[in-house]
């Protein structure tokens, strides 16, 4: 039976923690899940995640700069309301440790939106690679990836939609906008991408499952480089062998990855190897980043070494 949270329950009461207990509880770092008010599809999978555990309502220090705060009651996860854009909220780890709520991991549940109004399911890492940072973050500064979150969150995304015959595609997207600037590791989990998809109750329910099935089973890690925005041949990869990606950077934007990009994505990926979509890169930027990558000691595998070594 699901258990709604109930704001009017004594926490005390409700936990079964001492006061004393419940404080210390608090200072653990908790993977910490961001809904953004004026995000319609951070709302929809808000009401979800809501209705499928049991919270406490957290008491929050003056001037934090957060709407509200949850915790479960079996201490894994926080919930955490903003009322700005997910997008610009770098150094929010920072602001979580000042209001004694630190994160061990941070996914913000959002919304993706597309020309193209694909009903879809995505997972990707933040960063700018280009001089560009219109959308938060920094200039050729790069965010902590979690691949191996990225990878439990996709593939039940991908279970559960096929279990409810949804029509949604279920894809992993290349390193792109902000925040940039978070030292704990992150990722966002989106409903695209108009908002019919966005306030899809289907759609919500299944962010929401795939986000608290979270793992950190440990992976081997890829660095990506080539394909599409959504990156397919990534995806393939992702959900069909044991391995995971980092950072990706789609084929419109190997003009800005330089060595000091290749080696902050291999910092923030912890990357054991990496992958091209080799087809849809162009000869010169697959040769420059061929040898920036073997300077740096890290291998290039193919699909089918990457099937034959990690294959299921």
């Amino acid at each position: 039976m699901i258990e709604v949270s109930n704001p009017e329950v004594n926490n005390e009461e409700k936990s079964g923690i001492p006061e004393n207990q419940k404080e210390i509880s608090e200072n653990v770092p908790k993977i910490t899940i961001i809904c953004s008010a004026p995000d319609l599809a951070s709302q929809n999978i808000k009401t979800h995640l809501l209705s499928l555990k049991e919270w406490e309502v957290l008491e929050l220090p003056e001037n934090s700069g957060f709407s509200a705060a949850r915790e479960s009651r079996d201490g894994k996860f926080r919930l955490i309301e903003i009322e700005e854009m997910h997008v610009f909220q770098d150094g929010l780890d920072r602001k979580l440790e000042n209001a004694r709520l630190p994160a061990s991991l941070i996914i913000f549940a959002s919304k993706h939106r597309s020309k193209e109004e694909i009903s879809s399911l995505t997972v990707h890492c933040t960063g700018n690679p280009s001089d560009e940072a219109r959308l938060g973050g920094f200039p050729k500064s790069l965010a902590v990836s979690s691949p191996a979150a990225m990878k439990s969150i996709l593939t039940e995304m991908k279970r559960l939609v096929e279990q409810k015959d949804l029509k949604y595609d279920v894809t992993l997207e290349v390193t792109h906008h902000g925040p940039t600037e978070l030292s704990v590791p992150s990722l966002y989990a989106e409903i695209g991408s108009t908002e019919v998809q966005w306030k899809n109750p289907e759609a919500g329910e299944v962010a929401a499952k795939a986000i608290l099935a979270v793992s950190f089973e440990k992976v081997p890690i890829v660095l990506g480089f080539g394909g599409g925005h959504y990156a397919m041949r990534q995806t393939g990869l992702l959900l069909e062998t044991g391995i995971s990606f980092g950072h990706n950077f789609p084929k419109y934007q190997l003009e800005f990855v330089d060595e000091a990009l290749i080696r902050q994505a291999i910092e923030k990926s912890k990357a054991d190897f990496a992958y091209f979509d080799r087809k849809s890169m162009k000869s010169e930027d697959r040769n420059r980043i061929s040898e920036v990558l073997e300077k740096l000691g890290l291998r290039v595998l193919k699909e089918s070494e990457i099937r034959e070594n990690y294959g299921y």
